[in-house]
């Protein structure tokens, strides 16, 4: 992973430590953080596509799941959009 994703993992970690959120509250609270660095996205949805793929690509129940790290959960069930994460 490079070091931009590291960055964006670790926002919504600290994001997530709150409390679930619905994704596009996510997004949201991502965009607004002057930390990270965001300009290689040229548009919204790649964003947004590249966040959720990092939460796929550590929660167990998705089938992306790369098997290292398991720190998300889906709160309601795969594809309501709310995510938490493991303690």
């Amino acid at each position: 992973m490079n070091e931009s994703s590291e960055a964006l993992l670790e926002a919504i970690i600290e994001i997530l430590d709150a409390g679930q959120l619905d994704l596009t509250e996510l997004y949201q609270r991502l965009r607004e953080r002057s930390d990270l660095d965001l300009s290689r996205f040229s548009t919204e949805a790649g964003l947004d596509a590249r966040i959720r793929k990092l939460i796929y690509l550590h929660a167990s129940e998705c089938e992306l799941y790369e098997g290292t790290q398991d720190l998300f959960y889906s709160e309601t069930g795969i594809g309501t959009g709310r995510w938490g994460l493991r303690r």
